[in-house]
């Protein structure tokens, strides 16, 4: 059991190892020459770190500058941030020594998809989820919210019913949410062959249903097509620039400079403002040039094993593989994103709430992005400002919700996940949870378990045809806007 949970966390908690292993064996499997299936191999990790490369820029760049307006200000609170989430949930578990078991629930999650996807007749599971990373960041938080509203004040170690109730609804949310969101990303991908498997996986469903009835699909963010010296906004990485040159650098003037750690030999304050903020085009460029080098070897590679080992499967990989698809809309879900976040807490702020919350650059960024891609694929520009403004509300009001029943871990306590689902579902499964006990997670899963039939009973004719080999064109990079 220690070798397989050293295998789980390091091999398949690595998503460029896990993704190009599967393009590997995809490969071979589509009966491609040896030499052509490790190329595959190479070329999806070295796509995938170019992806990595791309969003760790963006974090590392812009975390400093939101936490520097809560340095500015004086303000002491949690942290909405995946990291911070689980970073909380390891502590407490760790310090009732059971954060071993956290590889335990992940093995039964990714178990339990693989048994779901291979049962797919039955259960309308078609998605396979991969995102390494995200697989045991997320088996960590729900582990330690589900123990510490049960007996996480006793002081108890972690039993192993709990354990394998955790391990199954991880893998039904896992299976069910990135099922749900096929089709949606789908269209935002121009028929790409995945699907998302991420942290927002209902909510780019919800934004992308609820986009189509709130805005114009035509009026896209990445064809503004504006006219006069305004046409220069035309160009995607002009936009970006512009658009987070203005936002951030008035956020950091506001700031000042001296919450800066800047070098002023090298730089003249607005400079350092500007050469800061143009970051986000030269990252948001980097993460397409990983996209583009992966996306094709996946989409094509994956084929082998929809064929071959489990028919029909798609996979589900990191949210950011989308931004390629719509690069403006990053910019504004981010941008909507943060004043829905201000409003979310100056509200905790006016009704004296116990919970204050401090935005998190990758709640505000990746999820609300990702959101604003989806909202924008199905009612264009207004669609992909207002859904990220009300998501981030709901950011800091569901996460100080969650919050307040795990708060009591004490000084282990620093954050929550931020988060769209983990704002809204898993919120709601933490609070129902310490009132009615471990009946409600076990009670969810069947309840899960019924959305892909619904599904299905809407669109029998083409469910099971909709990523099949042959209705899908070879995947071409140059697609990607």
């Amino acid at each position: 059991m220690d070798f397989v949970l050293q295998f789980f966390n390091k091999f398949l908690g690595q998503a460029p190892l896990l993704l190009g292993t599967v393009v590997l064996i995809g490969y071979l499997l589509l009966g491609r020459k040896w030499y052509d299936a490790v190329a595959g191999f190479i070329k999806t990790y070295v796509g995938f770190r170019i992806l990595q490369v791309g969003t760790g820029g963006l974090v590392a760049t812009f975390r400093p500058i939101i936490v520097a307006v809560y340095d500015r200000f004086g303000v002491s609170a949690l942290v909405i941030d995946p990291y911070y989430g689980q970073t909380s949930g390891m502590q407490v578990l760790d310090s009732v020594n059971s954060l071993q078991y956290v590889g335990y629930v992940m093995i039964i999650a990714f178990l339990w998809n693989i048994l779901l996807v291979a049962f797919k007749k039955h259960t309308k599971i078609r998605a396979l989820f991969l995102t390494g990373h995200i697989m045991y960041q997320q088996s960590a938080v729900l582990l330690w919210a589900l123990y510490w509203v049960i007996t996480g004040a006793t002081g108890a170690e972690v039993g192993w019913g709990l354990v394998i109730v955790t391990g199954f609804l991880m893998g039904t949310y896992w299976s069910v949410a990135s099922n749900l969101v096929i089709e949606a990303t789908q269209d935002v991908t121009d028929g790409a062959g995945f699907s998302v498997g991420h942290q927002q996986m209902f909510g780019a469903w919800i934004a992308y249903k609820l986009g189509a009835k709130i805005g114009n699909r035509e009026k896209d963010v990445n064809e503004l097509n504006l006219p006069g010296w305004l046409s220069v906004l035309n160009d995607n990485v002009v936009a970006n620039v512009v658009i987070m040159t203005f936002f951030v650098g008035t956020l950091m003037l506001i700031i000042g400079k001296d919450s800066f750690a800047y070098d002023t030999n090298r730089y003249y304050w607005g400079t350092y403002i500007f050469e800061t903020t143009s970051l986000f085009a030269v990252y948001i460029t980097i993460i397409l040039t990983g996209v583009r080098m992966f996306v094709a070897e996946l989409t094509n590679s994956f084929q082998g094993i929809s064929e071959k080992l489990l028919p029909g499967t798609v996979p589900a990989v990191d949210c950011a593989i989308t931004f390629g698809f719509s690069p403006n809309a990053p910019a504004y879900g981010f941008i909507f994103g943060f004043f829905g976040q201000m409003i979310g807490i100056a509200t905790l702020i006016l009704i004296n709430s116990p919970i204050l919350i401090i935005a998190g650059f990758i709640a505000l960024f990746f999820d609300n992005g990702t959101l604003a891609v989806f909202a924008n694929r199905s009612g264009g520009r207004r669609a992909a400002a207002i859904i990220p403004f009300f998501s981030g509300i709901i950011q800091v009001l569901g996460s100080a919700l969650a919050l307040s029943v795990l708060v009591n871990g004490g000084t282990n306590v620093i954050g929550w996940m931020g988060m769209f689902d983990w704002a809204t579902v898993w919120m709601g499964v933490t609070l129902m949870t310490s009132v009615f006990g471990i009946i409600i997670p076990i009670l969810l899963i069947p309840l899960f378990l019924v959305i892909p039939q619904l599904q299905y009973r809407r669109n029998k004719k083409n469910y099971f045809t909709t990523m099949m080999a042959d209705t899908l064109a070879e995947v071409n990079p140059s697609t990607l806007k």
